[in-house]
């Protein structure tokens, strides 16, 4: 447990620590990169299973329960945030198609079950975020493939139902294995052991991260070394697109005069993008400098995402003096 503790607690520095590695291993050891390519398979399993453990289907159920919202976050994920990184993507990367893909992948890809920590820890409405990760992930199904046909195919070939077929196999498949896995689990051991033993699952989860990082980073570690400026070049447009997904949410929480609770669950919900779902799609359908924007972009996400938690007690105190919560319903998946 203290190795798997050690990894959640530095998981960010330690991807930093993957990619480093990668990048040093292929440049002293050329071609080690597209060797180590076949353990792919074994890495997207060891990175995609335990990760779904944690995802109850169960909760799709509560997006009935809160339609209206529901609506707005899916419009949100499948609408404004992949016009926002296909219009990004063109104004700056229209010389980097293979940069402009992993753009317009991570504005496509939907939330990731970290969200809930995240909702929770910000005292927002942990049991929507839930919901939210569930349904974004399941719609995520065909609009994902869908999508990246639209926006990407103008700068690499894509074969959408190839890539949906590949989504049936390797989230769907681990989504409803580890669904039964964590049936079984609490089944067989308790509600209570099996929160104690939950944070083994992301652990592991980010073990499958730090291969396929890892491999990727050897790929293509030439490239990036003799031409350092591509990461400024990946950083700008990702950090643009983070600034508007954030801002862009909690101005519409407060125009639409959403209480706090759901100001952050629909904030960390529409700006929390699974990097697991985008890292796994990268490597079977494009290029290794793909995978590079996929790289950069987690380290940039975290910092967007401890930065709004930092805030959140003062969005906290200016929701609860311009909208009190007396005026507004506070239930966990009720409420306006």
């Amino acid at each position: 447990m203290r190795v798997f503790q050690f990894i959640n607690k530095y998981m960010i520095k330690l991807l930093m620590l993957a990619v480093v590695l990668g990048l040093i291993t292929g440049y002293f050891i050329p071609g080690l990169g597209q060797r180590l390519q076949v353990l792919y398979p074994f890495s997207l399993f060891v990175m995609l299973y335990p990760m779904m453990i944690g995802i109850k289907l169960g909760e799709v159920t509560g997006a009935a329960k809160r339609l209206g919202f529901m609506t707005v976050v899916m419009l949100f994920n499948y609408l404004v945030s992949p016009l926002l990184a296909a219009w990004l993507a063109k104004s700056f990367l229209g010389a980097y198609p293979d940069f402009a893909v992993g753009l317009i992948l991570t504005g496509v890809v939907p939330c990731a079950g970290m969200i809930v920590a995240w909702t929770g820890m910000a005292k927002g409405n942990a049991p929507m975020a839930l919901v939210i990760t569930v349904v974004s992930l399941l719609a995520g199904i065909v609009l994902i493939p869908a999508w990246m046909l639209a926006l990407a195919g103008k700068y690499v070939p894509v074969d959408a139902l190839q890539m949906l077929k590949t989504i049936l196999i390797t989230i769907v498949g681990p989504l409803i294995l580890g669904n039964l896995t964590r049936m079984g689990l609490v089944k067989r051991w308790g509600p209570k052991k099996f929160a104690a033993i939950k944070p083994v699952f992301p652990a592991v989860s980010a073990l499958g991260m730090y291969m396929v990082f890892f491999i990727s980073m050897c790929a293509e570690s030439v490239t990036l070394i003799q031409h350092p400026q591509y990461l400024v070049t990946i950083a700008v447009p990702l950090v643009i697109l983070y600034i508007l997904l954030f801002t862009g949410s909690v101005l519409y929480a407060r125009l639409a005069k959403l209480n706090y609770p759901d100001m952050v669950a629909l904030t960390y919900g529409v700006s929390g993008k699974n990097i697991s779902i985008a890292l796994a799609l990268a490597v079977l359908f494009f290029s290794p400098m793909t995978v590079m924007i996929i790289a950069v972009k987690p380290l940039i996400q975290v910092l967007f995402m401890a930065g709004f938690f930092r805030l959140t007690p003062r969005l906290m105190a200016y929701w609860h003096k311009f909208l009190p919560p007396k005026e507004l319903g506070n239930s966990p998946v009720g409420g306006r």
